[in-house]
């Protein structure tokens, strides 16, 4: 039977993490999971973050299309909060190699 200590332990990667370092995970979470919805349409996202990837979707298709609108700002805006701007940056550089 596992000891009731073991069960409530946090695991060792979570140790010393803040509230506001998981909310901007899971905000990172949500982000990656737009970026592969809208790059394999078809990719079964996660229930816990299904919605939210689906509300930013627009936002995140807008900017990989290279488009200067409100949503690509919003998804540029999103990552930068979340700690992820260089990674979206990348990932549109990649899409417009792929389509070259």
């Amino acid at each position: 039977m596992p000891r009731e200590d073991h069960i409530n332990a946090q695991p060792a990667c979570r140790i010393g993490i803040t509230e506001e370092d998981l909310a901007r995970e899971a905000d990172r979470a949500v982000l990656y999971g737009a970026l592969l919805a809208a790059q394999r349409p078809s990719v079964r996202i996660k229930p816990a973050i299904a919605e939210a990837v689906q509300r930013l979707l627009p936002a995140v298709q807008s900017f990989l299309a290279g488009r200067e609108d409100e949503e690509a700002a919003y998804a540029l805006s999103y990552a930068r909060a979340c700690g992820a701007e260089s990674f979206l940056i990348a990932r549109r550089a990649a899409a417009r190699h792929r389509s070259d």
